[in-house]
């Protein structure tokens, strides 16, 4: 969960305290990729909080007292995971707390500031030690699975019943920083403690060969940067059925993952980082010719199509076209699937294979022998 959007949303309570488009690229079965093509010379679709459900209308409510565009901004809600998977999405993303003890956002503020009942499983699986999964603390804290392991099974299950697919995305952003509205917990810092225990969470869920590891991409190279830029990553063919993956946070987590080659996670890097495999450049439009330039390079880019619903709402493709034209191996939505609340606006591949070839990167002859590649479309 980006800071700003914290902010904002921190914002419009605090004012309230104190005054009180269809974007498709329809989808089908898996079918084989083409052989020699590698995990970075394809485009995937994913989506941005893939847990996320939208808070209850007492919440909403208090929201908009403080700006409607806060409470819009927050009203939507993903699909279950297994769901989002079956329609194509081959990239999730997690926005994570540490709660070693259990219990820190049992009680969410904002729930007591809107006077919303708390469901009973709620307490129940916020009462667990362990990763908890939260948009923004104390304030939009509904979730389709709220233990990240419990998230993660999901994605297990489902890649076990289906074990040739392309291989799947995992997005994970750590949440240290309290939401600064009255009564708000604190979140436990992400140091070196919290990174032990989720490599643990990771490697609990899945075995050492579901995996692909920096270790594994680095190889006999001096540093993974060195090895992404020279043809170090997996071909689709060997990465079938396995995970990624991806730490996007800040420079510390960075240090921390860098320095130990051997974990299960990759980091969302600068270019400039010795650890450089994923970048995160989310504005497609404004930083374009910094995507191009790092899909050339051999970097993988995660980006977005749409943001805090406003695209939709406009069913306004112009970012998730620029979003695919920059590269981009990665394009994350909120809306895989529309919205019928918002309107038509989702995103996902034509292509059988749930992905595209990258034509900036990638000779697209042989995929384009095995099964059609079909160009983004607005509809």
């Amino acid at each position: 969960m980006p800071g700003h959007r914290r902010r904002f949303i921190a914002a419009a309570l605090a004012g309230t305290v104190s005054g009180l488009a269809a974007l498709m690229i329809p989808s089908a079965l898996a079918a084989p990729a083409a052989p020699g093509l590698k995990l970075n010379q394809i485009q995937l679709v994913g989506t941005a909080e893939s847990y996320k459900l939208a808070p209850a209308a007492e919440m909403l409510s208090l929201i908009r007292m403080g700006g409607k565009k806060d409470a819009q901004a927050l009203d939507f809600s993903q699909p279950p995971i297994a769901a989002q998977l079956d329609a194509g999405a081959r990239a999730l993303s997690f926005d994570i707390v540490y709660d070693p003890e259990g219990g820190l956002f049992r009680n969410p503020a904002g729930a007591s500031m809107a006077d919303e009942l708390l469901d009973k499983d709620y307490v129940t699986a916020m009462s667990q030690p362990g990763f908890k999964v939260i948009h923004v603390p104390d304030v939009d804290f509904k979730s389709s699975c709220l233990l990240l392991k419990a998230c993660l099974a999901q994605v297990a299950a489902w890649s076990a019943a289906h074990p040739t697919h392309i291989p799947i995305v995992i997005v994970l952003h750590c949440t240290d920083s309290r939401t600064p509205i009255p009564g708000a917990a604190s979140p436990m810092p992400f140091g070196a403690t919290a990174a032990a225990a989720l490599d643990a969470e990771v490697r609990a869920v899945f075995a050492a060969g579901q995996i692909i590891t920096p270790a594994q991409v680095r190889g006999a190279h001096a540093t993974l940067k060195e090895a992404v830029q020279t043809g170090g990553w997996p071909t689709l063919r060997a990465a079938r059925g396995k995970v990624l993956f991806v730490l996007n946070d800040d420079a510390q987590a960075d240090a921390l993952y860098s320095a130990d080659p051997g974990r299960p996670i990759f980091v969302a890097s600068d270019e400039a980082s010795a650890a450089a495999a994923f970048v995160a450049i989310d504005d497609p439009v404004h930083d374009a010719a910094r995507i191009t330039a790092d899909v050339r390079v051999g970097l993988i880019v995660i980006t977005r199509a749409d943001a805090d619903t406003v695209e939709a709402r406009q069913d306004d493709t112009r970012r998730r076209d620029q979003a695919f034209a920059s590269g981009a191996q990665i394009v994350l939505t909120d809306f895989l699937l529309p919205d019928k609340t918002i309107g038509p606006y989702h995103v996902t591949i034509a292509d059988q294979r749930h992905a595209l070839c990258n034509v900036l990167n990638a000779n697209c002859t042989a995929w384009d022998a095995a099964g059609q590649r079909t160009a983004v479309t607005a509809r």
